[in-house]
């Protein structure tokens, strides 16, 4: 379905959340992780409002807050007359774009994302091998550009869990492409990301079925694709969802580990995607929930460009999810996305080890898994 809204739909959602009582203020983890007033939803959504109207100019420093969102959708689950915010918030920032007032830390930011893109391709050629790619077939992977560039293990730990339950024939889908454009979408560069779309989709398309590990990408294919007018044409899945399928294959252990799971906020409350991990995890482990969970889990930091227009506080909202495991005397921490498990890996405490799905899947049911050559060239920034 698509996440578009009209002018009239904007319009009516910004003037509902300006005149609120605040009523999600405790939702949103920006807000809640700075202490900053001026950013909890009911703000933001006013500053955009008076944008809009002409009240305040546009101006960088006025449009600031805009970019102060991940668009985890927490603030709409406590929302009576289910606004999206983060939605809105993200129009807003096209406006930004438009007007030549978007974040300086997004400054070139389309060149340096074709340039991150083309680079991952290679990466992602050099250290998985030819031989693990198709431009077409039965079944696609498509691990998404933060599990490429930094979580290449999961990757190969995917490979090992699909040989174990019999899908060997699923193949990394080769497009020259690592990335399904929601990042342009979140810059406020929607007129890129919808070329950028075209040419995902034609690449995937030749897929009966593609599995994907970024929860912010499998939103953009499932809820933002049509909008742009750009059909995907095939079915999509999470990794989740796709190993969700396959769980009744996996080797039971003698002893169940306990493990905690994180919603990815994406998986979660757009694609509504909360079952699927949790049935291949209880397969094989004892699954702990956080006090946040399932639609109310919190977000990782990871979503909205946060890490690159506040990295301090997307820092800082990862190490506020783990808090509470690492309260409880640590643990492991298994999530199903990438960039998920990026933000929580590099900022949790000596006692919380954070896993993806798949790797999770090969650790606990004593799966081996292949060491992967490094990439030429890991030392190139993104």
């Amino acid at each position: 379905m698509s996440e578009r809204f009209t002018p009239a739909d904007v319009a009516k959602q910004l003037d509902y959340c300006t005149y609120c009582p605040k009523m999600c203020r405790h939702a949103c983890p920006v807000s809640t992780t700075t202490g900053r007033e001026t950013l909890i939803p009911q703000a933001k959504m006013d500053r955009l409002n008076k944008l809009r109207a002409g009240v305040s100019p546009w101006t960088t420093e006025n449009a600031d807050p805009l970019w102060a969102c991940t668009g985890c959708r927490h603030c709409t689950v406590y929302c009576d007359h289910a606004n999206e915010p983060g939605l809105v918030l993200f129009g807003g920032r096209a406006e930004a774009q438009r007007k030549g007032v978007a974040h300086p830390a997004l400054a070139g930011y389309a060149e340096r994302f074709r340039a991150r893109d083309e680079r991952l391709a290679r990466q992602g050629k050099e250290r998985f091998g030819a031989a693990r790619f198709a431009d077409s077939g039965q079944v696609g992977f498509w691990p998404g550009c933060d599990t490429v560039d930094k979580g290449a293990a999961d990757v190969a730990a995917a490979f090992a869990v699909f040989e174990r339950v019999g899908a060997e024939h699923v193949r990394l889908v080769d497009a020259g492409l690592t990335c399904a454009g929601y990042p342009l979408l979140a810059a406020g560069l929607t007129d890129l990301f919808r070329w950028h779309a075209g040419k995902v989709a034609g690449a995937l398309r030749r897929f009966r079925t593609v599995v994907i590990n970024c929860s912010a990408c499998l939103y953009a294919l499932r809820g933002q694709y049509d909008g742009e007018g750009v059909s995907v044409g095939t079915e999509v899945l999470s990794l989740a969802e796709f190993l969700a399928q396959h769980a009744s294959r996996l080797s039971v252990p003698a002893t169940k580990k306990s493990v905690y799971y994180h919603d990815p906020c994406y998986l979660a409350r757009y694609a509504g995607v909360i079952e699927p991990p949790r049935r291949v995890l209880s397969q094989i482990a004892t699954v702990r929930e956080f006090g946040w969970s399932r639609h109310d889990t919190e977000c990782c930091g990871g979503g909205g460009l946060l890490p690159k227009t506040a990295p301090a506080t997307a820092d800082a909202m990862a190490r506020r999810r783990l808090a509470e495991v690492a309260a409880g005397g640590g643990g492991t921490v298994v999530t199903s996305c990438g960039t998920c498990a990026f933000m929580l890996r590099r900022n949790a405490p000596a006692s919380v080890e954070v896993v993806d799905l798949p790797t999770a899947i090969a650790q606990l049911t004593d799966i081996p898994v292949p060491l992967l050559p490094a990439s030429l060239d890991d030392a190139t920034s993104g």
